[in-house]
């Protein structure tokens, strides 16, 4: 049973109808939904709310039955739609012109957003790029950073070393240079004046000459001789032991062997000039020691005795300092210059504390006690010789120090016209006369407490010369 026409959700029920029979109207009836018709008029039910109209043609009544019938035929054709635009199964439609417009629009939008994704990609992969390039470039510059770093290193440790093998080469080469030295001072003169059989040949000579003087009956004062107003009956000459008396300045210090290599340069300089003022008669030297040579180490002066305590000073790296490097400087040649000359003006130059003690006149000692400035310390160093010179320099040259509150270079001038020679300060000079003002530190107390109180104790005397 169909449900009927009215009905908001009637369907479409297509009954089958039995065939037609003889003495039928011609018209047969029209079965729509399985309702009949007025006879006059074939209609079909339709569940949307279009209509369906059908020809009265029984053409066209068994077109819908065929089409009814048949599965794959579809009642959505174009001839079974009605003007009204309605659909069978109640679903509208769009005329082909409204659904053209729209498939042609979503193709144009469907492009512009493809083009639009397809540059936010470009994009993506640019700014990815760009990141990756950035991400590399600051690894390669950290690389040669780090490459450049480690060669800077390696050139500061070669820069370091080369700076060491300098200094043990200029180390070596002054030691090469004070042994050639020593060398070609001991090869220089022959015999020295105190060799026992150069003064007995003097004693002779002196005798031969006496004696002559007096058969001549002219007085003799040569060698001790007695005057000639005192004869004998035999005529005779009568002689006596001359007895010498020595000035101060003209009593040297009694040094030992070398026991160093300044010593053996020192004391073999101080041989050969002396044996060449006793050939050749005065020495001469600067009233003061030219720096120069202190200062400029190829550089060479008139003055003998400036230039190799000036090589001898720089030898030693402890001694650092302008003031420290000046003083030992001054102390050393005006030492040095008497114990060539032995004459008063070279005595009275020296500072007071400088001069040899009666320990020093009448001990053998090593030569570099002579140069120590505190004259009980260098009695000190006398009797107790197990004080080696290794022992005491090594904490000696880095622990004393010369008292100066003021600019290290002001001690000394330089040279104000061309040609004139630098010189020291002549308040500089004054300044370190003052055995008060060298002090040594607290490394050389801790070694040597007994010689520190010996300092602190000559510290006070002042221009007090040691008696002999």
């Amino acid at each position: 049973m169909a449900t009927p026409s009215g009905g908001p959700t009637s369907s479409l029920v297509v009954n089958s109808m039995p065939p037609p029979m003889s003495g039928a109207a011609s018209s047969p009836p029209n079965f729509v939904g399985g309702l009949c018709g007025p006879p006059s008029v074939s209609s079909v039910a339709a569940t949307s709310p279009g209509s369906v109209t059908s020809t009265t043609s029984p053409a066209s009544v068994s077109s819908v039955l065929d089409s009814a019938a048949t599965p794959s035929a579809s009642i959505y054709g174009p001839g079974n739609v009605a003007s009204g635009g309605g659909s069978v199964d109640g679903s509208s439609q769009q005329a082909p012109g409204a659904t053209g417009a729209s498939g042609a629009g979503g193709s144009a939008l469907s492009a512009k957003e493809v083009e639009l994704q397809r540059k936010r990609a470009r994009d993506r992969k640019s700014q990815q790029a760009m990141r990756d390039r950035t991400k590399w470039t600051i690894y390669n510059l950290n690389e040669q950073v780090a490459f450049l770093t480690q060669m800077l290193s390696d050139r500061a440790r070669d820069v370091n070393l080369l700076n060491s093998r300098m200094r043990m080469l200029e180390t070596e080469n002054s030691q090469l240079r004070a042994q050639n030295a020593a060398l070609q001072l001991s090869l220089m003169g022959s015999q020295p004046p105190n060799d026992p059989a150069a003064v007995a040949a003097a004693a002779a000579a002196a005798a031969s000459a006496a004696l002559a003087a007096g058969a001549n009956g002219t007085a003799g004062s040569i060698g001790g001789i007695l005057p000639a107003g005192d004869t004998s009956s035999q005529g005779q000459v009568s002689m006596q032991k001359p007895e010498v008396v020595k000035k101060p300045w003209e009593v040297p210090p009694v040094d030992g062997p070398p026991t160093c290599l300044s010593d053996q340069i020192l004391q073999g300089f101080i041989t050969s000039k002396v044996h060449q003022r006793s050939v050749d008669g005065a020495l001469t030297f600067g009233f003061k020691p030219n720096l120069c040579s202190l200062l400029e180490k190829d550089r060479r002066t008139s003055d003998a005795i400036s230039d190799i305590v000036g090589d001898i000073v720089r030898s030693y790296f402890e001694i650092d300092t302008l003031p420290k490097q000046v003083a030992v400087f001054y102390i050393m040649c005006s030492l040095l210059k008497w114990m060539v000359l032995l004459d008063q003006p070279s005595w009275d130059l020296m500072p007071a504390w400088l001069r040899p003690t009666r320990i020093q006149v009448t001990t053998p000692h090593a030569a570099w006690i002579d140069r120590i400035p505190w004259p009980t310390v260098r009695d000190y160093l006398i009797a107790h010789p197990d004080i080696t010179l290794d022992h005491f320099a090594a904490v000696y040259s880095t622990s004393f120090s010369i008292r100066w509150p003021y600019d290290p270079t002001h001690v000394l001038l330089k040279a104000v016209a061309p040609g004139e020679d630098i010189t020291i300060n002549p308040v500089y000079e004054e300044h370190i006369r003052h055995l008060s003002n060298w002090e040594v530190g607290k490394a050389f107390r801790d070694r040597y407490p007994a010689i520190a109180e010996i300092i602190d104790r000559d510290a006070n005397i002042q221009d007090n010369p040691s008696s002999l």
